[in-house]
């Protein structure tokens, strides 16, 4: 009889520790999935601003604006 019960408890630690494994590796994932879109966020940022940056230096921002308006889809 001790021997079923060891037997029971062994395997429901083996499945307990499925179960944990599947749910510790779906949050590593996105914590993994979260990591990399805030860093091609910051990317895509850092680059919006060294292209503001040099189309305000060249004081070309008044044509931008132009072309914006003039060709941008109206809704």
């Amino acid at each position: 009889m001790p021997k079923i019960y060891l037997a029971c408890a062994a395997i429901a630690i083996v499945i307990g520790a499925y179960f944990f494994g599947i749910a510790r590796g779906r949050d590593i994932c996105t914590y993994e999935i979260a990591t990399h879109a805030a860093t091609i966020s910051q990317q895509q940022n850092n680059t919006k601003e060294k292209i503001n940056a040099e189309i305000l230096r060249t004081s070309t921002d008044d044509i931008r604006d132009i072309l914006r308006t003039k060709y941008t889809i109206a809704d």
